[in-house]
């Protein structure tokens, strides 16, 4: 570093040891665009976990104002867009009514269901147009004085629609308006005294600029903590419900008494996983668990039998009352059927203290065709459950007889 010093000349060295005076308009300048890019990114970081409209307007916001920011500032910009060219400034005007035309849309899908009247919601969606009318205002080299009177009308408008919208959302307890309102009270003050500036006194508000953006500084640092609010309720409220529709569902498909798939679930499961067989078994003279032990001992049974027909590769539902359904999935649906069914008495019995007789249930098993319905399985299946009670309860019937214990063959 020494040896660079000395071969510079001194003229140079006395300026380097001054130092370069800070340009501090460009510095304000690319530390408003830093802070835009960082709400920018803050909002699409926002977005990829909740899509939510108004996230894609504010945005669009951010984004248009990054554009009028460097626009506006003393960056070189190319020969067609000097500092006091035509281009450059037409160009300010669209970027600079384009952040108003937005504010309308964002609010409208930032406040939550319900609180603005529908109308002032129309108006809101109309908002970005009615104020397109009047920009060609703005470019104009000698615009008529009524249409200048036009756009002021419209500007005002704009206002008093926004402030309107926010006392009715306050009004109804809206919390996003709250943040809102917060975020756009420096900005629509300054909005306030340059249209008095407009109309009254007849001469721009010459601090604009300035005021302008240190309030959208401001709005930007507020809305973010707004927007983060909103989506941290939206996603409780998706989570919310999200779980509710889990419950739903499983209140849907579920039996509530022994906590086994219903109905229901059985035809969403035989079309989506087609069985080998399906069984329809019976518990055996249960009116008389009723009669004898009573209905909540008659229930304790319900569920003891419910948690012996639980197996691997058996899909257990309970139809109603007393009765269940299986789809079978294993090699051998009817061994799969007895070996449950000669289990069942002494696993009801070491759940259910009292009975005097052991707890037994009769059996039908029907082959599933390819072609065949749940409905048909059910019907075939219920055939042969019928012809096991005739036989004497206790009985397992399927398709053909077997040796295992005493059966009823039907053809």
């Amino acid at each position: 570093m020494a040896t660079a010093l000395a071969a510079t000349p001194a003229h140079a060295q006395s300026s380097f040891a001054r130092g370069t005076p800070l340009h501090w308009p460009g510095v304000l300048t690319g530390a408003f665009i830093g802070f835009l890019l960082l709400s920018a990114a803050y909002n699409i970081a926002f977005f990829t976990i909740l899509r939510e409209r108004f996230v894609l307007w504010q945005t669009a916001r951010v984004l248009i104002l990054i554009a009028l920011t460097i626009t506006m500032s003393s960056l070189p910009l190319g020969p067609w867009l000097t500092a006091e060219g035509m281009p450059r400034q037409i160009i300010i005007n669209v970027l600079f009514d384009s952040t108003i035309a937005f504010l309308g849309l964002f609010l409208r899908s930032l406040l939550e269901p319900g609180m603005i009247d529908r109308r002032l919601d129309r108006l809101l969606a109309w908002q970005p147009l009615a104020l397109a009318a009047t920009t060609p205002a703005m470019v104009m080299v000698h615009c008529p004085p009524l249409y200048m009177a036009l756009r002021d009308a419209v500007l005002v408008g704009i206002l008093v629609l926004l402030c309107v919208s926010l006392a009715q959302a306050i009004g109804r307890g809206s919390r996003a308006a709250r943040f809102q309102t917060a975020a756009w009270f420096c900005v629509l003050l300054v909005g306030l005294v340059s249209l008095y500036h407009d109309i009254v006194l007849g001469r721009p508000f010459g601090l604009l600029l300035y005021a302008l953006f240190s309030a959208l500084a401001l709005e930007m640092l507020v809305t973010s903590i707004g927007i983060g609010d909103r989506f941290m309720r939206l996603k409780r409220h998706h989570d919310d419900m999200r779980a509710q529709a889990i419950v739903l569902e499983r209140v849907a498909y579920t039996d509530p008494m022994t906590g086994l798939e219903n109905r229901r679930s059985l035809e969403r499961q035989f079309a989506a996983h087609r069985p080998k067989a399906v069984a329809i078994v019976d518990i055996d003279h249960f009116k008389a668990i009723n009669d004898r032990h009573g209905h909540d001992r008659g229930d304790e049974v319900i569920i003891a039998v419910a948690a012996a027909l639980c197996s691997n590769d058996v899909f257990t539902v309970r139809l109603g009352g007393e009765e269940f359904a299986l789809l079978l999935y294993g090699a051998s649906p009817l061994d799969q059927v007895d070996a449950l069914l000669r289990q069942l008495p002494d696993h009801v019995s070491a759940r259910v203290a009292g009975l005097d007789l052991p707890v037994t249930a009769s059996a039908g098993i029907a082959n599933v065709a390819a072609d065949m319905t749940v409905s048909a399985a059910l019907k075939a299946a219920d055939i042969r459950l019928y012809a096991a009670k005739a036989a004497g309860r206790n009985q397992l019937v399927g398709s053909a007889p077997v040796a295992i214990r005493p059966r009823v063959a039907l053809g």
